[in-house]
């Protein structure tokens, strides 16, 4: 009898350490919702301004090399012989002188496709055939005017609210990839966009801001 009592005890006991700490276990998931909700509240939403932003349908997106050419030295730029445009760009040359790769450092904005030619490249002794390649360049100045650093990759950028696209996808920052408070970064998206997109949206969070495209 005596037995009996002891193990019935013994299997109550149990019993009430499982239930013992299955309520601690609720009673601490609790505890922690609560406090990651106190957290979240104290944590102000981003908050972004497109300080200006437009869309060049004309823009020189890219320049090929049908030809490099012989007898170039470096330092010279590539510059459009037609239209008013604004391109430019820089090159390299290899031992025999001949432009081998471009850089683009103004995209420019054509109604038709400029021709490219060489200045500054010494004397070359054949000339390159560099053909321009056009498309849409976006440029943009953003600003984190909240108090909170932001992530570019939690940044989602969109042209008439479609095709989502990450923003550490199309700019590279110099440093880190944290956006800080009051920073305003330059974006240069080029070979991106349609001719009828009309306004540019940034989503970060519960925040999205637009910027008609001029």
């Amino acid at each position: 009898m005596g037995a009996s009592v002891g193990v019935g005890g013994l299997v109550i006991g149990m019993s009430m350490l499982v239930v013992f700490s299955m309520a601690y276990q609720a009673i601490s998931l609790q505890i922690d919702s609560g406090v990651d909700r106190i957290e979240n509240a104290d944590e102000p939403a981003p908050s972004l301004s497109i300080d200006d932003a437009v869309i060049y349908t004309g823009a020189v997106v890219d320049v090929t090399i049908a030809g490099g050419g012989t007898g170039y030295s470096s330092g010279g730029t590539i510059e459009a012989t037609s239209g008013t445009g604004g391109f430019s760009a820089t090159y390299t040359i290899n031992g025999t002188g001949a432009i081998v790769s471009v850089v683009i450092t103004s995209h420019g904005n054509y109604s038709s496709l400029p021709s490219l030619t060489v200045n500054g490249g010494g004397s070359p002794s054949t000339s390159a055939t560099l053909n321009a390649v056009l498309g849409n360049v976006l440029y943009a100045n953003v600003t984190n005017t909240g108090s909170t650093t932001i992530n570019h990759d939690d940044v989602w950028v969109f042209l008439d609210g479609q095709n989502a696209t990450q923003f550490s996808s199309i700019y590279n920052p110099p440093l880190t990839n944290l956006w800080f408070s009051g920073e305003t970064v330059f974006l240069d998206w080029f070979d991106t966009g349609l001719p009828g997109d009309e306004r540019m949206t940034l989503s970060v969070g519960p925040t999205s801001v637009a910027h008609r495209l001029w």
